[in-house]
């Protein structure tokens, strides 16, 4: 393949040391041939640090040391030798080697939910991938959206936001989200109760969830469509275990 693209989802910032990340996503694009992307999260899952043994520090105190990882490491693929001391992190004559072969550095996502991060990513990412806004289910100090739609458009606000303070808008950006579930069926109704429940949501929270696509392919494809026009939506993330029922609602959008 010649086309494909490789890389991460979203790393988790705390479990990794910016200097080894650094190498890995560089070779990592080195072996593609200039083909991979860079996923960083600032981590939101307890049980992720528990079982590694790291302390789940407060929101503010992870956001800023992804904000630190994430200045080492590009100043790491510049490929010249790189000093610095900071509030998390020292580095002291290291070598930004290898060097990618994107230039500056391969594409940045940044997974984010949430006001603070949004804003964020929206200032320094090339991607980022939006994580759920949910009616029935606060997220952090933000209260619950009216509706899961105008979730949606108070977290593009956010990356609009970031977006514009480095002369930048969300036609700058891809915007991507992480499906799932994603399942082509004609029982879209049993496949969409299974996911309220599992979300802890409504059954029609679920149904108008851009995080969740369910149906015909015809269904699947227009839904697609449809949430592009509206929030400029054009990377989809889908289950491995999905990509072979995908593969007629993939066929049926290319080229639109």
């Amino acid at each position: 393949t010649t086309t494909l693209r490789v890389g991460t989802q979203v790393l988790c910032n705390d479990l990794r040391n910016p200097v080894i990340a650094a190498k890995e996503i560089a070779t990592l694009d080195l072996l593609s041939e200039g083909r991979a992307d860079w996923g960083m999260g600032a981590g939101w899952l307890p049980s992720d640090y528990e079982g590694s043994g790291v302390r789940f520090d407060p929101p503010g105190v992870r956001i800023s040391r992804l904000k630190e990882s994430i200045g080492v490491m590009k100043a790491l693929f510049a490929g010249e030798p790189v000093d610095h001391d900071g509030e998390h992190y020292s580095v002291h004559g290291v070598s930004g080697t290898p060097k990618p072969v994107q230039r500056p550095h391969p594409p940045l996502l940044i997974g984010a939910a949430q006001r603070r991060m949004l804003r964020y990513a929206g200032t320094v990412a090339d991607i980022v991938s939006i994580s759920p806004a949910w009616e029935s289910r606060q997220i952090g100090p933000y209260p619950p959206s009216v509706t899961v739609e105008e979730g949606m458009d108070r977290q593009l606000g956010w990356i609009s936001e970031g977006a514009a303070s480095q002369g930048r808008s969300l036609d700058d950006l891809e915007l991507s989200l992480v499906v799932i579930p994603a399942s082509v069926t004609d029982d879209p109704d049993r496949v969409l109760d299974q996911a309220a429940v599992a979300n802890g949501v409504t059954t029609d929270e679920a149904r108008r969830s851009a995080h969740i696509l369910v149906g015909s392919v015809e269904q699947i494809a227009d839904t697609i469509l449809e949430r592009r026009d509206r929030w400029g939506l054009s990377n989809w993330v889908i289950p491995v275990e999905a990509a072979d029922a995908f593969a007629p609602v993939v066929a049926r959008i290319s080229g639109t």
